[in-house]
């Protein structure tokens, strides 16, 4: 009775390891949602400021020592948005991370030898998408997505630098 009990525990302890790492994954795929959503979102905001900022300083047609402050503000936005993406593009790299290892892990203890692994259909997906040439012009066009966040503000922070030292 009792190595009937134990061959019983085996199945759900297997399932139980299965479900387990699958809660992992969604709440890591979250995470790095969540870190995207909060990084393009705060971006964009700090793109708004800097241009009130903008259109503060070039009012009156000239930027002059009057103007110091304000492109000081944009200096700063840009720096700030400048760490901010930074740290929000690696918290989103981890979680990401991460996740693609758990689900490697459910691939290889669940799916390993099945013609349609998740590792596979992966594979044929990304395959067929990048061979578009929608995928081609806009990956040659823009690169990684996590440049475009890292270069709006790094813009913001040259263009308040370039300012401050035309109003000084």
């Amino acid at each position: 009775m009792e190595d009937g009990g134990m061959a019983e525990d085996v199945p759900d302890a297997v399932k139980l390891r299965k479900d387990l790492l699958w809660g992992l994954y969604t709440d890591l795929q979250a995470h790095a949602r969540h870190a995207e959503t909060l990084r393009s979102t705060v971006v964009n905001f700090m793109v708004v400021i800097a241009s009130v900022l903008v259109a503060a300083v070039v009012r009156d047609g000239s930027v002059d020592r009057a103007d110091l402050i304000p492109c000081a503000m944009i200096t700063i936005v840009g720096a700030i948005g400048l760490i901010f993406a930074a740290g929000y593009t690696e918290l989103h790299e981890r979680n990401r991370r991460r996740a693609m290892l758990l689900r490697a892990t459910l691939d290889d203890e669940h799916f390993a030898g099945e013609p349609r692994s998740i590792r596979t259909l992966l594979a044929t997906s990304d395959r067929e998408h990048q061979q578009t040439p929608l995928y081609r012009w806009t990956r040659g066009l823009s690169g990684s997505t996590r440049q475009f966040w890292l270069l709006l503000p790094g813009l913001l922070l040259v263009a308040g630098i370039a300012l401050t030292a035309v109003s000084l």
